[in-house]
């Protein structure tokens, strides 16, 4: 079972396309020289302190993962401050920017911007960090998300725990055992997987699927943020992410959908093509990513 050829290639080349934009500083320079300046002078200074110096566990070049054609990139020295930019190459490209101080205080890390625009090019930035050790790798994760982190490892898909800050150390190996939280949420990380049926369908917006509502919330744990996988569907593979919780229920948003259909050697459906999925009340999902059932 393999997913449309064609698509996943045109997906392939537009991530390829996109890293390698981040690695050069991304899409930066279409900003406007009174916004692209400062920044470019900041990010560059810590670069190059950074490659030059590797003292320090947790300064250094972070990044995250957005979306498929988006990432972030944040690198910080105590003595330099922070530079961070997100850019796309999706209906772009585009690129918005930040940078300020960084200082490291009672184990926590606050970043503090001094930038003097505003506007549509600004990167929102959360402004204090909890480090967190992984294994060989090293996490920025902010505060206020550590609960939603505990989840995103729970549920053992890395598009959900690599949507927080990893340290760019070059070892790309998945990392090995529990993350080293605050003791308040060790326990999130060995929980089993909330298991729940969607009992509502909202109404149908003109280009995406309704929102769902399913028939778990703050009695089983469900919180902001987190998501869910569909289950017991063939062939299709579809994440929701909550919006809002109430007590027993939560309202979640469809953030992916895929199919997997069969193909001969020449890329061609064999059989019929599949009816437009449909959702509907009854079926069930699953805080536990499928590609680890």
């Amino acid at each position: 079972m393999t997913r449309n050829p064609a698509i996943l290639i045109f997906c392939l080349v537009l991530v390829a396309v996109c890293v390698a934009h981040v690695n050069a500083q991304g899409y930066v320079d279409i900003l406007p020289d009174e916004i692209k300046a400062p920044f470019s002078e900041r990010y560059t200074r810590i670069t190059s302190e950074i490659q030059r110096t590797t003292s320090d566990e947790w300064a250094g070049a972070y990044s995250r993962y957005v979306g498929e054609t988006w990432s972030d990139v944040l690198v910080w020295t105590p003595e330099l401050g922070f530079a961070a930019y997100r850019d796309t190459c999706s209906n772009g490209p585009r690129a918005w920017v930040n940078f300020g101080s960084a200082r490291f205080e009672n184990g926590l890390l606050f970043l503090t911007s001094e930038q003097t625009f505003t506007g549509e090019h600004v990167l929102a930035i959360k402004r204090e960090y909890t480090p967190v050790k992984w294994g060989h790798q090293r996490w920025l994760i902010p505060t206020d998300e550590l609960e939603l982190f505990a989840y995103a490892v729970n549920s053992g898909s890395s598009d959900d725990y690599y949507r927080f800050y990893s340290k760019s150390d070059g070892n790309a190996d998945k990392p090995k055992g529990q993350p080293e939280l605050p003791s308040q949420f060790k326990h999130i990380l060995n929980r089993k997987p909330v298991k729940a049926r969607i009992v509502q369908i909202g109404e149908k917006p003109e280009k995406w699927y309704p929102d769902v509502t399913i028939d778990a919330g703050k009695d089983k744990g469900v919180i902001v943020g987190m998501s869910f996988w569909l289950t017991g569907v063939k062939n299709t593979e579809l994440k929701i992410s909550v919006a809002s919780v109430s007590e027993k229920t939560a309202v979640a948003k469809v953030v992916a959908i895929s199919h997997r259909y069969d193909y001969d050697d020449e890329g061609n459906p064999k059989g019929p093509e599949p009816e437009e999925f449909r959702l509907t009340a009854g079926m069930r999902v699953s805080s536990l990513s499928p590609k680890d059932e």
